[in-house]
């Protein structure tokens, strides 16, 4: 998927023939099943029939001694690469809006303006990443780059401030995103290009490099190698790969005056307060007032640093720098990119300040993009019960933290995860599931050349925060891979003879036991590469660099912290070893580099890190796929980034946060207790969803066979159906499973508090009954056996939801139809007090609208009796201010309550 570890020392025969049918590949708009077998198929023909000396000018081959044929392995390779490349399904992202934003013209780039510009540089762009993308990738990347510059405004108008946000997956391909966008900007008109590309100069550095490559084609690189580049319409950058913008090199440029300038500037900043000091410095000294000219920034990280953790009266330097950066032009579009919006929403969208304008909330819009079906991804990795990628280091290797109560023997000392910034006096040796991870990456290292993937190769080692330790760790690593190395020479040939070598031989069989090749053909490989490898620490105080060579393979063992936490990529990554930890959800995402793509060697990519890890990675996820989810029902609910009254429930089990208590000055934890003893909830709001209708109705057919293959007492009342003392796991699995509105993640305000009823019944113990209703509508419900008409209930459409006419979905007394005759004639409220057993009341619903249109539905609602033991439910969530207002309006509406069922 993405063109990492290419190189330009000398190519295999097989790396030519697959650079061949990738270029053949790349030309079809759209790939049939069977192409890509078709393909390769043609040239195996090709190879065998065709003499040398035309093989080597089909190939473009310059030694003639490496022609050859490919053997069947090879091409067996060949063709897995090429799908996982190739054949790749991704979908277009989704778009909330804001409401002034609404107002605009959001066609203006693909009907209008689009066709009036010579796309010169977004067609460079597309031309050159052809040579990495398949078709269907950069089809997307085109419609959803599309998609975002219709959210931006036509740089020909007047005034006009964008405030914007893209949320992808962490090392996914924002970049590239970000590099379409960029490349359509400057067809368009925007005429001043800033990237804020992250707080580290490797991730500065790299981005400058990806752009140099794709948009401005400096020295001939990249898009400067294609036909129709144009040296006078090359982009100006007032930074270069080594440079981070200095007033001296801007002003060596010349570049003063933009009214003379014809091509795009473009600047990309490190995420720090000098770089951007030095930019308000240079625009302030050439122009006094607003710059007439349209400018696009690109936040990349954007929840890092540039959030406002302090007042409005006195904001951060790096907030307020890029609000006044903003505020210089007169037409300014602002698109923050991140894979953890968290901090970004939690923003106050009413913030402002005269001085240097609104805070960075994305109110005009948020796209969420899709990830590829072949991103290997956190779902992935840590949502799969397999566990397959994952290794567990043992809680004697790696223990949280020291305490009194524990005592180490210092020869056996593991990793500690908390530690001070003195740990390194403490660290004596590395613990056995690391010296094995090293094992495994010299074994994935051969696999990978085995495979005729010759690219480079990492590991990461993540340990800790602290250059000390990373420091030490390095020393340690240094000292086990040179006595690895030394037996693997020595012994390579007769491995009985030496133990290092059997412990190779274990962990080959322990961790790729499916693997294709056998251990010997793996060792005699490892005995070529073993010396290629080295070990780098990568820190403020490091003295040899990472770098990743374009003329020779690289296979490094990185060890580091922060400056390989956010954006940077770790070339050919296979093996992670991480015992880093953190209570936020943002940096914990972020610091998983091994997200990415992994084409042709996915299969043997690990990872070592504690359960504890696992299971608060395997939470994030869900937390993240929510939010997500959300945006997606905000899109068909016609809702705002403003109307996004976001709860991420925080992690029940530890002190995981969902970001930094100063980035999210504008959220608050919430304690919100509820005692559910006596009361009765019902779905008063109903999801109005095609999607969700059905799924609710296929839900109750299946639970109403369950309750009939269960064997609980059923009886059969006007029509209606009551089982007795049914399971708790038949309604765990109903409650679950049922959709809601989604937009109410707490069910506060519409009254259905769903998070509370998931934890009663997880709670406690009882049997329940169960009613489904008869009613008298002109349709009729079905599962097995039983039948009843459906209820009619008349509703108003809300945006979103079907709103239950007096907000009841039962009618008064629902509970009499479990009584005996001597409670009949008692209230709703009374009868609770004799019930034994929550009621779960099922209702097959027929609703009518306004307009007398009608809809098949299911609603529910429980019943809860008063227990001998009452149980108050409390949940601690997170909320932004808009959910907070939400809350606090629903928790006024909530007085009166009960008279809605005893009227």
């Amino acid at each position: 998927m993405q063109a990492q570890g290419e190189t330009n020392y000398q190519k295999t025969m097989f790396e030519h023939v697959k650079e061949k049918i990738s270029e053949n590949l790349t030309k079809q708009s759209t790939l049939q099943e069977g192409t890509i077998e078709e393909e390769i198929n043609n040239w195996k023909k090709v190879i065998e029939s065709m003499p040398p000396f035309m093989l080597k000018t089909v190939l473009g081959i310059e030694d003639e001694n490496i022609i050859r044929p490919l053997t069947n392995d090879e091409w067996k390779y060949l063709q897995k690469e090429l799908e996982m490349s190739f054949i790749v399904r991704i979908s277009k992202g989704v778009l909330v809006t804001g409401e002034k934003q609404r107002t605009r013209d959001l066609s203006w780039w693909t009907s209008k303006k689009q066709l009036e510009s010579d796309k010169y540089y977004s067609s460079n762009y597309m031309s050159f990443m052809k040579r990495s993308l398949p078709p269907d990738v950069l089809n997307t990347i085109d419609e959803d780059t599309n998609a975002v510059m219709n959210n931006l405004v036509d740089p020909n108008l007047d005034d006009f401030s964008i405030y914007g946000m893209v949320v992808g997956h962490v090392q996914s391909g924002k970049t590239s995103n970000y590099a379409s966008l960029i490349c359509k900007a400057a067809d368009a008109g925007y005429r001043f290009i800033v990237v804020i590309a992250g707080g580290q100069n490797n991730l500065r550095n790299q981005t400058q490099s990806r752009l140099d490559e794709v948009f401005v084609g400096s020295n001939y690189k990249g898009v400067g190698q294609l036909s129709n580049f144009k040296r006078e319409k090359m982009p100006v950058s007032l930074t270069n790969a080594d440079n981070d913008f200095k007033i001296e090199t801007a002003k060596a440029s010349g570049t003063t005056n933009f009214e003379n300038m014809q091509q795009p500037i473009l600047v990309v900043i490190k995420k720090h307060t000098k770089p951007l000091s030095n930019l308000l410095e240079w625009l302030d000294k050439h122009y006094k007032n607003q710059i007439d000219k349209a400018m696009l920034v690109i936040d990349d990280e954007s929840d890092y640093a540039s959030i406002n953790t302090k007042g409005e009266e006195d904001p951060t330097v790096i907030n307020g720098s890029i609000r006044l950066l903003l505020q210089k032009f007169k037409k300014s579009a602002y698109v923050a990119y991140t894979a953890t919006p968290y901090a970004n929403i939690f923003i106050d969208h009413e913030a402002k300040n005269d001085e240097i304008g609104k805070d960075l909330f994305p109110r005009d819009f948020i796209y969420a993009l899709d990830a590829p079906s072949n991103y290997f991804g956190a779902q992935k990795i840590f949502g799969q019960e397999d566990k397959k990628y994952v290794i567990e280091v043992p809680d004697t290797e790696a223990i949280y933290e020291l305490d009194d109560t524990v005592k180490l023997n210092p020869k056996e000392i593991p990793f500690v995860i908390k530690h001070k910034k003195d740990y390194d006096d403490e660290l004596k040796r590395l613990p056995d599931s690391l010296k094995d991870a090293i094992r495994l990456f010299l074994i994935n290292i051969a696999i990978r050349n085995l495979r005729n993937q010759k690219k480079h190769n990492s590991m990461l080692i993540h340990v800790s925060r602290f250059t000390n330790v990373h420091i030490k760790v390095k020393k340690l690593v240094e000292e086990y891979f040179n006595e690895l190395k030394k037996h693997i020479k020595a012994y390579g040939a007769v491995p009985n003879h030496s133990n290092y070598i059997k412990a190779m031989k274990e962990t080959f069989h322990n961790r790729l036991s499916d693997i294709e090749f056998d251990f010997d053909t793996v060792l005699s490989e490892i005995c070529q590469v073993v010396d290629s490898v080295l070990v780098v620490d990568v820190h403020q105080k490091a003295k040899t660099p990472l770098a990743y060579r374009n003329d020779i393979q690289s296979n490094v063992i990185v060890i580091g912290g922060l400056s390989l936490s956010r954006g940077f990529t770790l070339e050919g990554l296979s093996v992670s070893y991480f015992l880093r930890t953190t209570v936020y959800y943002d940096t914990l995402m972020q610091m998983g580099r091994w997200f990415g793509y992994r084409i042709g060697y996915e299969d043997i990519c690990r990872i070592y890190l504690t359960e504890d890890l696992y299971k608060k990675f395997a939470f994030i996820i869900d937390a993240t796929n929510d939010l997500i989810s959300r945006l997606n029902d905000m899109r068909q609910e016609n809702l705002t980034p403003e109307d996004f009254g976001l709860a991420v429930q925080l992690h029940p089990d530890s002190l995981l946060q969902v970001t930094a208590r100063n980035k999210s000055k504008y959220t608050e934890d919430m304690y919100l207790e509820m005692n559910l003893d006596g009361q009765i909830k019902e779905t008063r709001w109903i999801s109005n969803l095609e999607d969700d209708l059905n799924a609710n109705d296929s839900l109750l057919y299946d639970t109403v066979i369950a309750l009939q293959a269960g064997g609980f007492d059923h009886i059969e009342k006007n029509s209606s159906h009551v089982w007795k003392s049914v399971s708790k796991e038949i309604i765990q699995s109903f409650v679950e499973n049922y959709r809601l509105y989604k937009n109410d993640p707490l069910g506060i305000k519409s009254r259905m508090p769903i998070a509370f009823i998931k934890k009663y019944i997880e709670d406690n113990k009882l049997d329940w009954d169960v009613v489904l209703y008869n009613g008298i509508g002109e349709a009729s419900f079905q599962a097995g056996a039983v039948k009843v008409t459906r209820q009619l209930r008349k509703v108003k459409q809300k945006q979103g939801y079907f709103e239950v006419a007096n907000r009841q979905v039962s009618r008064a007394n629902p509970e009499s139809i479990i009584m005996p005759k001597e409670f009949k004639k008692l209230t709703s409220f009374e009868m609770r007090k004799k019930l034994k057993k929550p009621l779960l009341m099922l209702h097959a619903l027929e609703l009518k609208d306004e307009k007398e249109n009608k809809k098949i539905a299911v609603g529910f609602g429980i019943s809860f009796p008063y227990l001998v033991n009452p149980h108050t439910n409390t949940l601690k969530v997170r909320i932004n201010n808009v959910y907070k207002r939400q809350l606090e309006e629903a928790f006024r509406d909530e007085d009166g309550d009960e008279s809605d069922y005893d009227e």
